[in-house]
C-alpha cells in the first residue's frame, strides 16, 4: 500500500509539474539532478505580444479578462506544441517559445516560423469569435532570432526556471517590439532565415537595435515558399528592386517605385516607410559613410 501511494504522489507531481512548465522541462528537470548551471545550444527564441490588450480589458471584470487571456494562451501554446516548441514563460498576454531546448531537431529554425504563422492563424479564429460577441479585434507581434545561448537552470537554490539567457534572447525580443515600426505581425533575424528555407521572406530593413552596435538584417515571413502566389512573388520583386535603389543613395527613383506599390498595396505600410526615408534623405542626405542601416534608440 505505501509503495502504491508513493507511485500515484509521483504521478500526481509529475502531471502538475506537466502543468507548471512544459512537458518536455518537466522530463528534462524529473530525469536529472535538479542543480544550478546551463549548458550553451544553439536556440531559436520566439517572442510575441497582443497588442491592444489593456484597451480590451478596460472596464471588465477580472475574472472575465483572465477567461479572455486563457483562451488565448490556450491557443497560442497549442500551435507552439504542434511545431515541437517549448513554452518558457508567459508574462501577461506575452508568450516567450524555445525551439533546441531542452529538445533539439534539425529543423528548428523552421518550426519556429511555422508557429508565428499558425499563432497569426489561431489570432484570426478568435478574432472571429471576438466580433459575434461585439469585443475588438486583436493583433500580434511575433520576434524570432536564433543564436548560441545558455540553456539550464536559473534562479536559487530554493526556486529555480528551467530557461535560456544570452544576447540572442534579447534581440528576439526586441524584434518582437519592431513589429509595430514596420506595419507587419512577424518579424525574423538573418539567423533564423537561414534555417527556414522551406519559407519565403521580405527583407525588412538592416537595423540597430537598441543596446546592439552592429546592425542585423530582419526579415517578415509571408508564407510557404511553394504556395505564394504569382501576385505575391511579382510585388516582392518589384519592392525589392525599389530597396536597391534606395541603399545605393537613388532616392528620387526608389520613392517613385515605393509611392507606386504604395497605391497597389495601400494595406502594406512598409512601403510608406521607404518613403518617408526617401523624401527625409532628398532633404537631408547622410554622410558619405551611411551604409544603407536605420538605427533605432529605443525598445
Amino acid at each position: 500500500n505505501h509503495m502504491v501511494k508513493g507511485l500515484a504522489e509521483r504521478d500526481r507531481v509529475r502531471d502538475l509539474l506537466g502543468k507548471v512548465v512544459s512537458a518536455p522541462i518537466a522530463e528534462e528537470l524529473l530525469s536529472k539532478t535538479i542543480e544550478l548551471g546551463g549548458e550553451e545550444r544553439e536556440v531559436t527564441i520566439l517572442f510575441s505580444d497582443l497588442r491592444d490588450f489593456t484597451a480590451l480589458c478596460e472596464g471588465r471584470a477580472p475574472r472575465e479578462i483572465l477567461a479572455l487571456l486563457n483562451n488565448y494562451l490556450t491557443r497560442i501554446s497549442a500551435v507552439i506544441d504542434e511545431n515541437g516548441g517549448v513554452v518558457d514563460k508567459f508574462v501577461g498576454d506575452a508568450v516567450m517559445a524555445l525551439y533546441g531546448a531542452p529538445l533539439q531537431h534539425a529543423d528548428d529554425g523552421e518550426r519556429a516560423v511555422s508557429t508565428a504563422l499558425g499563432m497569426l492563424r489561431a489570432l484570426e479564429g478568435l478574432n472571429a469569435e471576438f466580433q459575434e460577441q461585439g469585443l475588438r479585434r486583436l493583433e500580434m507581434g511575433v520576434g524570432i532570432n536564433t543564436a548560441l545561448v545558455v540553456a539550464g537552470n536559473m534562479g536559487s537554490q530554493t526556486r529555480m526556471n528551467y530557461t535560456v539567457i544570452g544576447d540572442g534572447v534579447n534581440l528576439a525580443s526586441r524584434l518582437e517590439g519592431l513589429c509595430k515600426k514596420y506595419g507587419v505581425s512577424v518579424i525574423a533575424s538573418e539567423t533564423t532565415r537561414v534555417l527556414a528555407p522551406g519559407f519565403a521572406f521580405r527583407e525588412l530593413d538592416w537595423v540597430r537595435v537598441k543596446g546592439k552596435s552592429e546592425p542585423v538584417t530582419i526579415y517578415e515571413p509571408v508564407g510557404e515558399s511553394d504556395k505564394i502566389d504569382p501576385r505575391a512573388l511579382r510585388e516582392l520583386e518589384a519592392y525589392n528592386e525599389a530597396l536597391a535603389l534606395y541603399r545605393s543613395r537613388r532616392w528620387d527613383q526608389a520613392g517613385v517605385r515605393f509611392a507606386e506599390l504604395r497605391r497597389e498595396f495601400p494595406d502594406c505600410y512598409i512601403y510608406q516607410v521607404y518613403l518617408d526615408r526617401a523624401a527625409e534623405f532628398l532633404r537631408s542626405p547622410p554622410g558619405a559613410d551611411w551604409d544603407g542601416s536605420h538605427t533605432f534608440h529605443e525598445k
